[in-house]
């Protein structure tokens, strides 16, 4: 019964830390976060990005485009390179790139000084 006791506090802790990492409520989860999707973002081919189905929920029930609406596939040509293709899916990534990477540059010089790495 310990063994069973043992795994399961294992598991809880694994799902508490991967859910504090989600939430980006600390430092080292935006950094981790950002860092991760950044690198996702760059090595995702975007010349078949164009072809996807639109998964917007507002844009099919309320006929409503929202303005985040193709922001990853905006921030995904722009890693690539392609400066109009990411203005033709969201112009409103040209401000997202900056405020993210002000956020990152931030927690990255914070999580330097302190040292502090806690979630």
């Amino acid at each position: 019964m310990p063994m069973a006791k043992n795994w399961r506090n294992k598991t809880q802790l694994f799902f508490n830390s991967f859910f504090l990492i989600l939430s980006l409520s600390k430092p080292l989860s935006r950094v981790i976060v950002f860092s991760l999707g950044s690198i996702l973002l760059f090595f995702m081919p975007t010349n078949k990005l164009n072809y996807l189905p639109v998964r917007s929920v507002y844009e099919n029930v309320f006929n409503f485009k929202p303005y985040s609406s193709g922001i990853t596939r905006a921030v995904s040509r722009l890693l690539h390179g392609d400066f109009s293709g990411a203005w033709d899916f969201n112009p409103l990534v040209y401000l997202v790139i900056p405020v993210a990477l002000f956020i990152l540059i931030k927690d990255i010089i914070y999580l330097a000084r302190t040292k502090d790495f806690s979630l």
